[in-house]
Order: C-alpha cells, then sequence, then structure tokens
C-alpha cells in the first residue's frame, strides 16, 4: 500500500572529538503534446504554451527518468531534454542558490521545497490550470510544501530501505541496527548513499532516536554508530548503487526502492527490508527555475508526463510509484521486466516516516555529524 502525502502541519563519544558534545548542549533535534516557444518567456504566464521548439534543460538525480520517455517526447513535441545530474538535492539546492545554474527544470524532494519557494528560486507555475492538471492524485495536490501545487508537479514517492543479498549475508537483516552490526558476510562490501540526512536519519534510527532528534546523546551515539562503521564500507556514493549491487560489488546497501527493483530484475538473490525501526519516505516534484530560459519547453514537458500513457513508460522504468491518475491500467500494458514496482504492504506503511525539514538549529547538527563522519 503506498503512502499518501497529505497535507501536514509543519514538524519534524563526540565528547572524544574537540570535547564538544553535539547538539544543544548535549541533551537536548493530454493531452497536449505541443512544444513551446521557450526562450525569454515569463515562467508565471497564466496562458499554457501551446507550441515550441528547441530544447529545455533538466537537473536531475541520477537514474531518474527514462531515456526513452525523453525520446518519445522529442519525437511527439520536437523538444529535446538535456539532462544533468546530481546525488543529493542538498548538492542541488546549493547549486541553484549560487545563482549560476543554467537549468529550466530540477528535481525538488518534499524537505527542501519550501527553502526554495521561500528564496525565490522556483517560479510560479499553477499546475491544476495545466491541460493534465487534473490527473494528479487528490492526495498530492495539497500537500506541505506547496499548497494547490503553485510551484511544483509531483514526481515520484521514494522509499529509503535496505538491500540484502541472502546468498551472500547469511545473518538475517531486518532492521537499521542489522545493517550498523555488520552481518556476516558483508564485511567490506556493504554501500551507504552520499545523502546526509538519509544516513544520519537511519542511524539515529538504529540507535533508538529519531528524525529531527533534539536530545544530543542520540547525535553523540550516531556518530560513534558510525565512524565504527565506516572501515566496513565498501562505497560512499549515491550513483551506481544498483549496478554494484546486481553485480555482487556491493551485497549489503541503503537503497531507494526503485533502484533497488532495477537491482532485483538482475539478481533474483537480493531482497529489500523495510527496517523494523521505521523509514523515511518522500515525494519528489519537479519545478521550473524562475531564472528559465526555456519556461515555456519545460512546462510542456511537465504536462506531457501527467498524460497517464506517458507517466507510465517513465514509472516501468525508474520502478517508483507516479501519482498520477489512470497510471496503473497504463502499466499493465507495459512488461515489467521481472521487477515490479516495490510498496510497503500496510503494515510496513505504519512505519513509513514522512521526510520533513528540520529546525535551523538541528539542521546545523546534521551538518557538524556529517562533516565529522565523512572526515
Amino acid at each position: 500500500m503506498a503512502i499518501k502525502l497529505k497535507r501536514a502541519s509543519a514538524r519534524t563519544t563526540i565528547a572524544a572529538v574537540a570535547g564538544v558534545a553535539i547538539l544543544l548542549g548535549a541533551t537536548a533535534c493530454s493531452g497536449s503534446t505541443a512544444g513551446s516557444e521557450a526562450s525569454g518567456s515569463d515562467s508565471s504566464s497564466s496562458e499554457f504554451p501551446e507550441k515550441g521548439s528547441g530544447s529545455l534543460n533538466l537537473f536531475n538525480f541520477t537514474n531518474y527518468i527514462n531515456p526513452d520517455a525523453l525520446e518519445k517526447f522529442t519525437k511527439d513535441t520536437g523538444i529535446k531534454v538535456n539532462v544533468d545530474t546530481f546525488s543529493s538535492a542538498e548538492e542541488m539546492v546549493a547549486k541553484v542558490k549560487t545563482g549560476t545554474a543554467t537549468y529550466d527544470i530540477v528535481t525538488v524532494s518534499d524537505y527542501v521545497a519550501e527553502d526554495l519557494i521561500s528564496s525565490g528560486q522556483l517560479a510560479e507555475i499553477n499546475v491544476s490550470s495545466w491541460p493534465n492538471g487534473g490527473n494528479i492524485e487528490s492526495d498530492y495536490m495539497d500537500v506541505y510544501f506547496d499548497e494547490g501545487r503553485q510551484f511544483t508537479v509531483p514526481y515520484a514517492v521514494v522509499y529509503d530501505g535496505i538491500g540484502v543479498n541472502t546468498a551472500t549475508v547469511s545473518t538475517p537483516v531486518e532492521s537499521w541496527a542489522d545493517y550498523y552490526s555488520v552481518p556476516e558476510g558483508s564485511s567490506g562490501k556493504i554501500g551507504l548513499h552520499d545523502d546526509q540526512n538519509f544516513v544520519i536519519d537511519t542511524a539515529l534510527m538504529a540507535v533508538g532516536g529519531e528524525h529531527c532528534s533534539t536530545n544530543g546523546e542520540d547525535y553523540e551515539k550516531a556518530l560513534e554508530l558510525l565512524k565504527d562503521f565506516k572501515p566496513e564500507i565498501k562505497v560512499i556514493s549515491s550513483d551506481g548503487t544498483i549496478d554494484r549491487l546486481a553485480g555482487g560489488e556491493t551485497v549489503l546497501s541503503t537503497m531507494w526502492n526503485g533502484s533497488f527493483a532495477r537491482a532485483k530484475a538482475q539478481n533474483q538473490d537480493l531482497e529489500y527490508v523495510f527496517p523494523e525501526e521505521g523509514y523515511m519516505f518522500a515525494s519528489d516534484n519537479f519545478a521550473v527555475l524562475k531564472n528559465a530560459k526555456n519556461a515555456d519547453n519545460a512546462k510542456i514537458f511537465l504536462n506531457w508526463l501527467l498524460e497517464p500513457e506517458n507517466a507510465a513508460l517513465n514509472a516501468n522504468w525508474i520502478k517508483y510509484t507516479l501519482p498520477v491518475t489512470g497510471i496503473e491500467d497504463e502499466l499493465k500494458k507495459l512488461d515489467d521486466g521481472g521487477a515490479p514496482v516495490i510498496i510497503p504492504t500496510d503494515e510496513e506503511a505504519k512505519r513509513g516516516i514522512q521526510q520533513k525539514p528540520c529546525s535551523a538549529d538541528v539542521k546545523e547538527q546534521y551538518d557538524k555529524l556529517w562533516t565529522m563522519f565523512k572526515g
């Protein structure tokens, strides 16, 4: 059962390191497929563009859009999509905020969306007024970071879990504590995402803490856990996780559910774990940058992706659920390649924790812990 992203309220030893406690003292954290004439256009225009040509530039997570979908879009509209990639939401935000980003569309994880909206980086696009805006599932319209979808278009729902090669790892893995215990057969072959929030949240849960904890002892324990774990890691990277796990270079790895599904299609010994302590889930979204030079082309592309046939073509490759009505019927027409989209059961869904921004004070502690861990 997929977890719905309904509107929510705003949320959620070191003594040996320079003798400083990490946190708060120490105890306190479709139908339209035409292209668009875009260059220099007003990205907040109320009229939806009818046609266009040329190209657009997309800044996206690695391996996060189907190349065949991009080819189909170009065939349908004459507009070419150029893709550049990043490894974490933080990397994307940093680049966008420098003012040097030359992209039209960026992929925005929900927990950084409010920051980009409030700082004026995103164009107001009012997706509900688009030709395919009505195809967005209703639960994804009034979300905590963008009520009414004035600035963002929903893309995918992502779960953070664990991928295990059961042919090599002989000890059962059911929790984050199990993952960090370095189960038998995994030493030196462990993958960890290069993602500050993802990793710190998993470590906090493994030591009995929680996302955005305000207890300094939780951060002390999490850092100690991560420092002890670091020598056992094969690689810290958010890129290449699919091929490494499928090919046996790693046998235990943090994995987003879609990436895992694609690895599973190549190696049937793999199993996915929604950890017992809980797991983070988030929605990724598309947004048009305020300084986009091809804003109309960007709108046409995002509207095109909201067509069920096109959404299904993309979802069947990225292996994440997309909140587009009618997508299920279209997915049934496609070969899933032995890798169906992974979603939690009803029981597993109860353990899901929505990724939301922490307070500024707590975010500072995440930054400090990550720097101490990465070195």
